[in-house]
């Protein structure tokens, strides 16, 4: 029997009753929970996958475990922005020196598309000549730049458009609408990502000074406010692989942030043995890796961490962004092939 021939049939059953016998009840509580109607499908709700596939706050939520405890997947794009302020030192043409070697490194050949040579761009055009847009820099106290590295750049189909509307934010938020930067995307790399060299004199002559916490996050928060515009939320699948690649990472990550809100007052948290949610296991998987590194030490059934975790792990990933660094100026210095003139050859 169909539904609607189900209510049909309970209306004509009831339709010589008096009305005021006729009472509608919902039921008080769900099979087999026992708990209250509105609990019980809330729960339900928050472990449907449909139900969470639906939530456009950002956020999925995964079902919970046997413990209970809700696990909260994180689906927003995430972008990595670096920073440095660089000062300008010396006299004369010493002065420049510095500002002119960067751009000359910035500009080297096989860090563009398929191995070309990087284009520069400013806010308004592209093909700009990085030399010429950054004459008269050298007389300022410094200048600024920045390394923005969206987690899933190869997606952007413009990656010079991200640039230019996450620098324009930037430029609103500084209350600098006509910020002078230059800017050249890399693809020499797992993800394309840009660096920006930002001018730090404002338009009416002053220093550009830019606050420690924008630096720090006001210009992340742009860059993943831009980014999520464009992309949209990730898939549960990225979004799971994404957190299970943090629980192996030799840096400071997020799920880090949680372990450590998580500790007592000893400093050690559970080791997840014995538990089946998502948050045991990826417990379990980071606290071995930390092991490793010698940043958490094993005490019967909870690990105790290191107290400067993440102090030691910023300090290991800055590391290896040196040598990584370094790595790629040697290889980079390989590729430029040029025939000797009469200066003197280095190395020999």
């Amino acid at each position: 029997m169909l539904i609607r021939e189900a209510i049909q049939s309970r209306l004509s059953a009831g339709a010589g009753q008096d009305p005021e016998a006729v009472q509608v009840r919902l039921p008080m509580s769900l099979k087999p929970d026992r708990v209250n109607v509105r609990t019980g499908l809330l729960r339900r709700l928050a472990s449907s996958r449909a139900f969470a596939l639906g939530d456009r706050s950002g956020v999925l939520r995964a079902a919970q475990g046997r413990s209970g405890r809700a696990f909260r997947l994180d689906v927003r794009q995430r972008v990595i922005v670096k920073a440095l302020v660089s000062r300008h030192v010396g006299k004369g043409a010493d002065r420049a020196a510095a500002l002119a070697a960067h751009v000359s490194y910035l500009g080297r050949s096989g860090a563009g598309v398929e191995g070309a040579r990087p284009e520069f761009f400013d806010r308004e055009a592209d093909g700009v000549r990085p030399a010429v847009e950054t004459a008269g820099w050298s007389a300022d106290r410094h200048h600024f730049r920045f390394i923005i590295s969206p987690e899933h750049g190869d997606r952007i189909d413009d990656l010079k458009g991200y640039v230019r509307e996450v620098m324009g934010r930037v430029g609103a938020d500084l209350g600098e609408p006509d910020l002078k930067w230059v800017a050249t995307c890399h693809y020499d790399t797992d993800q394309p990502h840009a660096h920006v060299l930002v001018r730090g004199r404002r338009g009416d002559g002053r220093d550009l000074v830019i606050p420690r916490d924008y630096i720090g996050y006001g210009f992340r928060a742009r860059a993943q406010e831009v980014a999520q515009e464009r992309l949209g939320d990730l898939s549960r699948v990225e979004a799971e692989r994404r957190i299970w690649r943090e629980t192996g990472a030799d840096r400071f990550t997020g799920f880090d942030r949680r372990l450590l809100a998580a500790v007592d007052v000893n400093g050690t948290v559970e080791d997840g043995v014995g538990v089946n949610d998502a948050w045991a296991a990826l417990t379990r998987g980071r606290l071995r890796h930390l092991e490793g590194l010698g940043l958490a030490v094993r005490t019967g059934p909870r690990y105790r961490l290191d107290e400067e975790m993440e102090t030691k792990l910023r300090t290991l990933q800055a590391r290896r962004d040196i040598i990584r660094t370094l790595n790629q100026r040697r290889l980079e210095g390989a590729r430029e092939v040029r025939p000797l003139g009469t200066e003197r050859v280095r190395g020999v």
